[in-house]
């Protein structure tokens, strides 16, 4: 591990959380992101789709160990020291991901839940609810180390989110924002290792009602459109896991990725944590990207280092992964911010600069 220093890091946009929310709170909730766990303690396995109507726009980010961030909340943002390094794909740009794996194992998705309320003490330092992931996997190397750093930080969010943990050793957690701080569901209280964007209560319920669990209603063969979607990717999923009493090889988390999937359907990862390794499929590429952990380079590049989804190809993986600048940070931003009507006057390319050199300044390290 190379030795870091702090250094001086220019002042953030204020408009930075405000531009996030904005983002965010766009997004249509009936995106219908998954996850699924094979806890298999000899091969866990973690698979997640990420679905997003309007564009498959995005990074892959290689977060350095030692790394010094701060978060761009206003007020009393929490501020944190990297312990692991890890990788993460990320809509929005550097330290904020979607999903990702620490060099530990610790491997953390989110899909988004209507029921979720942020709250809890207002005295700990803050997040946003995507910081909350990488404030995890920086600090983290367990499901059981991630629980006991809930309440060092306060999510202060606006998009209703949820979170799925999953560690090298199969343990599982999902984390929901509630009024009295985050709810966690892990052991015996997370009796099917899979998640959607109901409520985990209500589709434990929901599934209790069918063949196999309990009920006498037939388990669905596919997804129903509107509200009912979400409850039957869960029980799919339930069937999915319950059904892999040995372990499940990487093709078939992908093929039961391809049971939960639909046409907003951008991206597809499947965690390997024992190998530290991260398979991506993503929308319209003929080859999925393999991302073996215990390869990269986890020193400091002096600025954060990743790619455009766009740009990645097996061939060309490690060539691309380079320090980011704001240029190429500010048009994928466009892209992401234009591509929607309620955030297309913030995709202009003036404040994507901004944003990007706000992303860029909240973390810093200094290459020896």
């Amino acid at each position: 591990m190379t030795g870091l220093k702090s250094r001086r890091r220019s002042a953030m946009p204020l408009l930075l959380p405000v531009i996030l929310s904005l983002h965010f709170l766009t997004a249509a909730p009936a995106g219908a992101c998954s996850t699924l766990a094979f806890p298999d303690p000899e091969q866990p396995v973690l698979a997640f789709n990420f679905d997003f109507a309007e564009t498959g726009a995005g990074f892959l980010i290689v977060n350095v160990e030692g790394i010094e961030r701060r978060s761009v909340m206003d007020g009393n943002g929490a501020r944190w020291s990297a312990r692991y390094g890890s990788v993460t794909v990320n809509q929005v740009g550097p330290g904020m991901p979607t999903a990702g794996m620490n060099t530990a194992g610790l491997a953390i998705t989110l899909m988004w839940n209507e029921a979720a309320i942020y709250g809890g003490s207002t005295d700990a330092p803050t997040v946003s609810e995507l910081e909350f992931i990488q404030f995890l996997l920086d600090t983290s190397g367990s499901v059981e180390e991630a629980l006991a750093k809930l309440e060092t930080v306060r999510i202060e969010g606006v998009v209703p989110i949820h979170y799925f943990l999953f560690d090298r050793t199969g343990a599982a957690a999902i984390l929901t924002p509630a009024q009295n701080g985050l709810q966690v569901h892990t052991g015996d209280s997370l009796p099917v290792p899979a998640l959607t964007n109901t409520s985990y209560a209500a589709a434990i319920e929901h599934i209790g009602k069918m063949q196999g669990f309990g009920g006498k209603v037939p388990m669905p063969e596919e997804q129903r459109p509107g509200e009912t979607n979400s409850l039957d990717r869960f029980a799919i999923a339930a069937g999915l896991t319950g059904a892999a009493k040995t372990s499940f090889d990487p093709q078939s988390a992908f093929a039961a990725l391809d049971r939960l999937a639909n046409r907003e359907t951008r991206w597809q990862v499947v965690f390997e944590p024992q190998s530290q390794a991260m398979r991506l499929r993503l929308k319209g590429h003929a080859e999925d990207l393999v991302i073996d952990l215990g390869s990269q380079n986890f020193a400091c590049r002096g600025a954060p280092v990743g790619a455009a989804l766009s740009t990645l190809t097996p061939d060309t993986l490690q060539d691309v992964l380079q320090p980011l600048e704001g240029s190429g940070l500010a048009a994928s931003l466009a892209e992401v911010l234009g591509s929607m009507s309620e955030t297309a006057h913030l995709g202009q390319p003036e404040v994507a600069r901004g944003l990007a050199a706000g992303l860029i300044a909240a973390s810093s390290c200094t290459p020896e």
